[in-house]
C-alpha cells in the first residue's frame, strides 16, 4: 500500500464533489454503508432513496422528490462550474456535470476555452445495485454490489477505474487501471452499534509518468486490505465512529502500518453533524476533559458536514 487513499472501495468519477463521504470516511468508505447518500456518487440509482440537503462549508447540494421524480442539484465545487444536476424515476438515476472555462490571453502560451463534463448512471441489474461514471477525460468507473454468502461475509462490492494515457497537449495523465473486490458484512447491534467487518483485494496499475520512452513504468499495487469499522450511540444525540483499515502489497511496494481514523456524528433532530478527528483522537483520548470543557487549543476537526433530512 503506498497510499493509503488508493484504498478506496469504489470509484467515483464526475464533476461532482459529495461532501456526504465525511462519516463514511470513518468507517471503511461509501460502498460498504448503502444507506447513506454518499452512495450517489458512485450508484447514481440511491438519489431516489432521499431528501436531504448538506454542505461542508464550500458547496451545497439538495435533493428532493417531486411526484414519482427524484431531483437533484449542487453548486459545485469549481470555479467553472455550470450546472451539477441529478435525476431519478425510482428506479433509475442519473447525474449530469457539466464545467466551462473561458480562454486566458494573460499566460503564454494562451491557455485554451475547455469544456468538461462527467455523466453517471445507476439502476438495479440482475439484483446487484449498478453503478456507471464516464466523464469528458475518457476515465471510465464501474460499481456493482450485491449479496452474496462468502464465508463470514454476505455481501460484495466490486469497483472498475480505468483511465486513458493522455500526453497531448503538455497534459501529464497516465493510464491508470484499478480492480477493487472487497467481501463486507454489516451487523447491526443493541443500543444503537453498527459494525463492519471487510477483506478485499485492491488491483492498481499506473503507467509511465511521461511519453518518454526511458520514463520508468512503476510496478503495480495487489494489495490484501483489511476493514474493520464500528458506530455506536455514546448519547441519544452522540455518535463516536471508529475505524481501522491494514494493507499488504504482494506486488512488492511497501508496505505500512495500519490507519485509524475517527469521526463523531451529533444529531439535532431534522439536523445531523458529522466530523472526522483525523489526527487529533490522540489528544482528545489522552485528555478528554480539556476538549469537553473548551480549554483545547487546537481544532478539534477541520472536515464536517451538516446535513437536513426531511
Amino acid at each position: 500500500m503506498k497510499n493509503v487513499k488508493t484504498l478506496l472501495i469504489f470509484i467515483t468519477i464526475s464533476t461532482f464533489v459529495f461532501a456526504s463521504g465525511t462519516r463514511t470516511e470513518a468507517l471503511g468508505g461509501a460502498g460498504f454503508w448503502s444507506d447513506d447518500y454518499a452512495n450517489i456518487g458512485a450508484f447514481p440509482a440511491s438519489v431516489n432513496n432521499h431528501n436531504v440537503a448538506w454542505t461542508n462549508g464550500e458547496d451545497f447540494t439538495t435533493i428532493w422528490k417531486s411526484d414519482a421524480t427524484t431531483w437533484g442539484f449542487a453548486g459545485g465545487m469549481g470555479n467553472d462550474d455550470v450546472v451539477n444536476m441529478m435525476w431519478g424515476n425510482g428506479t433509475y438515476g442519473v447525474s449530469f456535470g457539466l464545467g466551462m472555462s473561458p480562454e486566458d490571453k494573460t499566460t503564454d502560451p494562451i491557455t485554451k476555452s475547455a469544456t468538461t463534463y462527467g455523466l453517471g448512471f445507476g439502476m438495479p441489474l440482475a439484483g446487484m445495485d449498478f453503478g456507471f461514471n464516464y466523464d469528458d477525460t475518457g476515465t471510465i468507473g464501474l460499481n456493482l454490489r450485491r449479496a452474496q454468502e462468502i464465508w463470514e461475509w454476505d455481501h460484495i462490492l466490486v469497483g472498475i477505474g480505468l483511465v486513458p494515457e493522455d500526453f497531448a497537449d503538455g497534459a501529464t495523465q497516465p493510464a491508470n487501471t484499478t480492480l477493487n473486490i472487497d467481501c463486507y458484512t454489516n451487523r447491526s447491534y443493541d443500543n444503537g452499534t453498527s459494525g463492519l467487518f471487510a477483506l478485499g483485494f485492491h488491483y492498481g496499475d499506473v503507467g509511465k509518468p511521461t511519453s518518454a520512452t526511458d520514463a520508468v513504468d512503476p510496478d503495480a499495487t495487489m494489495n490484501l486490505v483489511w476493514n474493520f469499522a464500528v458506530e455506536s450511540a455514546m448519547t441519544d444525540w452522540g455518535t463516536l465512529r471508529v475505524g481501522y483499515v491494514k494493507a499488504h502489497d504482494f506486488g512488492g511496494g511497501a508496505n505500512i502500518g495500519g490507519t485509524v481514523t475517527m469521526g463523531l456524528g451529533f444529531n439535532y433532530g431534522s439536523f445531523s453533524l458529522d466530523m472526522n478527528i483525523g489526527d487529533s483522537y490522540d489528544n482528545l483520548l489522552n485528555d478528554p476533559v480539556k476538549w469537553a470543557a473548551g480549554r483545547n487549543t487546537d481544532a478539534l476537526s477541520s472536515d464536517w458536514t451538516i446535513s437536513y433530512n426531511w
